[in-house]
């Protein structure tokens, strides 16, 4: 027999017990962290095309295009240091107009703004200083037609970019090599027209993609553009399904964007069009240490917004960051712990040959 200590006899006797074990909860689901979005703005911009970006400067870059009736003018915002009593309404005017799309990346203290205009140019505009400043608008190339549904870009870690954009059923990408832009290439799948581009640099171009097949059928694509690490350099992966709704239905997907944090994670537009119609972003992620050319996410949930033109994404060292044209979202990046210890009134363990099983209340 073994007899029991003084200190734990002690315990024994006493009147009220504190429980030898810790109970924490934390806000993840399936190892990843769960973001909880808060809005920081709610304006009145018009639903239309926008793009996001975050130097590591920590500053909030905003691009927005008014609607046609507006002259499709585009405009830009920064936030010094964006937070819950930032001022996000002062939009500046860049002068441009008639922009089809927009789309923005930003690596160190370098941002860029690219947009296509309905006289089929690519532009671009260029800021040194997380910005601060802008440089003079750039021709770079023209497109083919101004059919014009999506355009996403991203930078590589060494200050190259790459910029895509869907001109009807193609999708083509443009690259700027030790600063010097290159011709456009246009990719080698069939499909029908596309709808929506979103990209990430990860090693590769992880590409998501939204808009119809050869068959009608609507469908949200993942897609890799090879530089070398999972897929060949210069060379497009196959297309994986992430969602689909049969040709002549009520449902479609458009305008995704995409980001990488601890994990990638998406959003896109599920736009529904019988009794009852909506416009509604949905949000996913990928799993955990799944490449991204495995293409698997767990199943969309919508977020709740009204919108046709999605939310744009990125984030610094400490928040994941949601835009609109007319709303800002936050969320920490990290899992807050609640230490639910004091609050164990009883716990039991049971073991058997069938499997372990732990209750506590």
């Amino acid at each position: 027999m073994r007899e029991l200590t003084s200190t734990l006899l002690a315990a024994q006797q006493q009147s009220v017990a504190v429980p030898l074990v810790k109970v924490e909860a934390v806000n993840m689901m399936g190892g990843v962290v769960k973001l909880d979005w808060s809005r920081l703005y709610s304006g009145s911009e018009p639903d239309y095309f926008h793009a996001l970006a975050m130097p590591a400067s920590g500053s909030l870059v905003r691009a927005r295009i008014t609607p046609p009736a507006d002259s499709r003018k585009l405009y830009r915002q920064r936030v010094a240091s964006p937070g819950p009593g930032s001022d996000f309404s002062p939009w500046t005017y860049t002068g441009q107009y008639n922009a089809i799309v927009v789309a923005a990346a930003a690596l160190g203290t370098e941002v860029s703004i690219f947009w296509i205009n309905t006289a089929r140019e690519v532009r671009r505009i260029n800021s040194t200083d997380s910005g601060a400043s802008w440089g003079s608008p750039e021709l770079l190339d023209y497109s083919p037609t101004t059919a014009i549904y999506g355009i996403a870009a991203a930078y590589k870690p060494g200050g190259d970019l790459a910029l895509f954009f869907a001109d009807q059923s193609t999708l083509y990408v443009k690259k700027c090599v030790g600063g010097q832009w290159q011709s456009k290439a246009a990719w080698d799948k069939t499909t029908g027209n596309l709808s929506g581009a979103a990209v990430v640099f990860d090693g590769d171009f992880a590409l998501m993609l939204t808009g119809i097949d050869a068959s009608g059928n609507f469908k949200l694509w993942s897609l890799v553009y090879g530089d070398g690490a999972a897929v060949p350099a210069g060379t497009w992966s196959a297309l994986q399904e992430l969602a689909a709704a049969p040709s002549g239905g009520a449902f479609e997907f458009r305008q995704p964007f995409l980001d990488k944090t601890d994990v990638y994670r998406c959003f896109f537009i599920e736009k529904f069009t019988a009794d009852e119609s909506y416009s509604r972003p949905f949000r996913s992620q990928a799993l955990p240490g799944a490449g991204y050319a495995d293409g698997l996410w767990r199943e969309p949930v919508p977020f709740n917004l009204s919108s046709g033109y999605g939310m744009a994404m990125a984030h610094d060292t400490e928040y994941a960051w949601l835009a609109s044209a007319a709303g800002v979202w936050r969320a920490l990046l990290t899992a807050p712990v609640l230490d639910l210890t004091d609050d164990v009134i009883s716990l039991r363990q049971v073991c058997s040959e069938s499997g372990d099983s732990l209750t506590w209340s």
